[in-house]
């Protein structure tokens, strides 16, 4: 499910809320890349797994009643291999949650030419971070800090598939949430 999302994300560029307007010339629209914040230092993700970022207890309190679901992938937007971890939800509400570690690309690939999310600077535990809103699916929501030179967490929260859907504007909040658990025990772990 993550991949197919990270390569729906491809496409024309979106301004950015906040940022000056977008720098136009031959082909697509290009949004200029706001100024992020410092990391108060860095946490490199390698050898990291992503299923060690919720516990028993994170996963409870989420409403995620199902096991966790490694995967290794790669991702045509972080250009490399993947590590992410899947993990599902169906009461009190149908829901997914992914988590996955990208050490091949950074925060920046957001900024890139035909990225189509409307990109929100944010912070998750201290960390320079957005939410990734995909302008043409409504039914996820993605949190990306950036935590190390060209190595994000990225955190998705989707819809679990009942009708109705679960708004895509409690999507963004979900994932802001369960990022900063995931930043919490990662910073535990190091």
């Amino acid at each position: 499910m993550l991949l197919l999302a990270l390569a729906v994300l491809a496409g024309c560029g979106q301004p950015v809320a906040g940022v000056p307007a977008p720098v136009t010339g031959p082909g697509p629209t290009v949004a200029a890349a706001p100024e992020l914040p410092p990391r108060p230092r860095e946490v490199p993700l390698d050898g990291v797994d992503p299923c060690t970022l919720l516990t028993d207890e994170d996963r409870t309190e989420l409403g995620l009643d199902q096991p966790p679901v490694p995967n290794v992938g790669t991702s045509a937007l972080y250009g490399g291999e993947i590590q992410q971890c899947a993990v599902r939800g169906f009461e009190p509400r149908a829901i997914s949650v992914s988590v996955l570690l990208s050490v091949t690309g950074g925060i920046e690939l957001y900024f890139r030419p035909g990225v189509r999310s409307e990109i929100t600077p944010i912070e998750v535990a201290g960390f320079p971070a957005i939410v990734a809103l995909p302008v043409t699916i409504r039914d996820f929501c993605t949190v990306v800090v950036d935590v190390a030179p060209g190595q994000v967490v990225d955190v998705q929260v989707a819809s679990g598939g009942r009708q109705p859907p679960i708004p895509q504007e409690q999507l963004c909040v979900d994932a802001e949430v369960v990022a900063g658990i995931v930043m919490g025990n990662l910073l535990a772990q190091g």
